[in-house]
């Protein structure tokens, strides 16, 4: 039987060097069928027990504002967040300004006191958000099919590695 895989043999050896060895757990099976497996299911945004035979596999909606100061905090050190209107609030200001961050964010406009901020900078935004549709072609992405966020945080990485390393998309 021919074997299909999302990534050809240049990628998949750029990034079997990362997998995890010697996890605990039910035996190992092919890896390269599983991650293209994930990644089949990451692009067309079906269900796991959908896959095609041949990339067998068994089978948390949360608004974006909250999630910010938790991002923050997992994400380190940062010199500035640049985002629009909608993280527009003083918690998250003050939130930055404790970190050392600068706060590039426009106010909303039933603001009492306009807010300053680097018009310049938020204009580079753009670039945001051409990453974030560069990766909603990723159904199951788009959608956050992943009840976990651990899970979501893996799907959006495998994403991101073929959305922007030129990794070899053709689907098995």
């Amino acid at each position: 039987m021919r074997r299909h895989f999302w990534l050809d043999d240049e990628a998949w050896a750029a990034i079997e060097l990362h997998l995890p060895r010697k996890q605990p757990g039910a035996r190992r099976v092919d890896d390269r069928r599983i991650i293209s497996g994930i990644l089949h299911v990451l692009k067309a945004g079906c269900r796991w027990q959908d896959c095609p035979a041949i990339l067998p596999l068994t089978a948390d909606n949360v608004a974006h504002f909250t999630m910010a100061g938790p991002l923050m905090d997992a994400a380190g050190r940062a010199r500035c967040l640049i985002a629009d209107k909608g993280y527009d609030a003083n918690a998250l200001r003050k939130r930055l300004h404790a970190k050392g961050a600068e706060a590039i964010i426009p106010g909303r406009s039933n603001r009492k006191v306009p807010i300053d901020y680097d018009e310049v900078r938020y204009k580079g935004r753009w670039r945001i958000e051409a990453a974030f549709c560069r990766l909603k072609d990723f159904r199951r992405i788009a959608t956050r099919y992943d009840k976990l966020a651990q899970n979501f945080l893996s799907a959006v990485a495998l994403a991101t590695l073929v959305a922007f390393l030129g990794l070899n998309e053709s689907q098995p």
